[in-house]
């Protein structure tokens, strides 16, 4: 009975382990490149112990139609919406990406992005309004 319990348990652990989102150290540095992006939406929640952690959503690629869109959950980074930010994207899997910096690294791209959304009367170009409700 006992031997049983520890193979359900292990079994458990195991698929739960693999659900984890990967960290940023998980990772080699080089593996990223630095990209233009924006962040989109934010939420903040303070803990018992008055740790205020932020949830911080952005897009990047914004020269594509439909910018690529990435989320950090529960950290301690203190950004806002609209604001321009430097993305790290994975050189091998564009869908990995995290947060670098506040900042302009691709001025050009940034610009363009900002006219198409002032050309559709304001909001995020390529991102459905369903995402913010």
């Amino acid at each position: 009975m006992r031997s049983t319990w520890f193979v359900l348990l292990s079994l458990i652990f195991l698929c739960c382990e693999g659900q984890t989102k990967k960290k940023y150290e998980d990772y080699n540095d080089e593996d990223f490149s630095e990209v233009q992006g924006i962040i989109i939406k934010t939420t903040r929640k303070t803990d018992f112990k008055n740790v205020i952690k932020s949830s911080i959503h952005f897009i990047y690629n914004l020269d594509k139609e439909r910018p690529d869109m990435g989320y950090e959950l529960n950290t301690s980074y203190m950004v806002h919406e609209g604001e321009p930010v430097i993305i790290l994207v994975h050189k091998d899997d564009y869908k990995v990406s995290y947060f670098g910096a506040r900042g302009i690294v691709e001025e050009d791209i940034l610009l363009n992005y900002l006219d198409k959304c002032e050309k559709i009367g304001g909001g995020y170009y390529g991102v459905e309004e369903s995402f913010f409700h």
